[in-house]
């Protein structure tokens, strides 16, 4: 399905979700979507999806997956910048230093396509949304996961990650006309035989973990419900935890075979 005729290749509006590491995945995702023969018109992201929407709007995609697939631990461990303040453990300085490597801090009105990052006020539990500015600003607030990264305080907000507010921001997407919605969910949920549950590690951890990703599952489930995307890539990432980010080659994998299996689902 890879028309000759760049003019001919179907448009899509692609809305990558919140997910930690597995939002990793979302590479596998973009580059399946483009081998496939479709043309991505616009983006929308929130933490993890915003980071690597910015990549990719950037024309910076694969330094970014170079970055991420280079990282094992004693690299994960060089970019904790520990804080002392009692906000977030990490400052989250080092982190965008690196990005610096990777893409460019433009305005975000300057990419060569619609942008959108999703961050959230603490102060007053509101939704800020991010089509314009500094685009490391952008992404830094949509990463800025609470007790880990210290909040970015900008024009009397608190801003944190943009999971707790729209982890799937379908409704924040620009559109163009004939374009597909597309939306990518990080960390899906995977279908279990009855009287199978999923085994979890009993600590305060895991539970903690477990019980923040199903409530961001619950909202981002009403948010496909809300829009109706044409196309759902579920990519079910539950195997990875959220800060595995030392395991980026095996997750854009799972990010390329779930694009591929939503397309033929969609095809049939």
């Amino acid at each position: 399905m890879c028309p000759e005729n760049i003019m001919d290749r179907q448009k899509v509006a692609l809305v990558l979700s919140t997910g930690g590491a597995r939002g990793i995945a979302h590479i596998g995702v973009i580059e399946e979507l483009e081998r496939q023969g479709y043309e991505i018109s616009s983006i929308a992201g929130c933490s993890m999806g915003a980071l690597v929407g910015a990549a990719y709007a950037t024309g910076n995609l694969q330094k970014c997956k170079e970055a991420l697939c280079g990282l094992d631990l004693r690299r994960i461990w060089k970019l904790l910048d520990i804080s002392f303040s009692k906000k977030g453990f990490l400052k989250g300085d080092k982190i965008l230093k690196e990005l610096e490597g990777i893409m460019p801090d433009l305005n975000i009105e300057e990419l060569p396509l619609p942008y959108t990052a999703v961050a959230t006020n603490l102060l007053t539990d509101g939704e800020v949304v991010f089509e314009q500015g500094s685009l490391y600003e952008a992404v830094r607030a949509s990463i800025s996961l609470p007790f880990v990264f210290k909040p970015v305080e900008k024009e009397g907000m608190l801003l944190v990650d943009g999971g707790i507010s729209n982890p799937l921001p379908l409704s924040r997407v620009k559109r163009t006309e004939g374009d597909l919605l597309v939306a990518v969910i990080a960390g899906a949920p995977e279908e279990r035989v009855s009287g199978n549950p999923r085994q979890l590690k009993n600590n305060k951890y895991s539970l903690l973990i477990e019980s923040m990703t199903t409530l961001v599952q619950r909202l981002i489930q009403c948010s496909v419900s809300a829009c109706r995307p044409d196309i759902v890539i579920r990519v079910p990432g539950r195997k990875y935890s959220l800060l595995q980010f030392n395991k980026a080659a095996g997750m854009i994998e799972e990010g390329v075979e779930a694009t591929r299996r939503a397309l033929q689902e969609t095809e049939e």
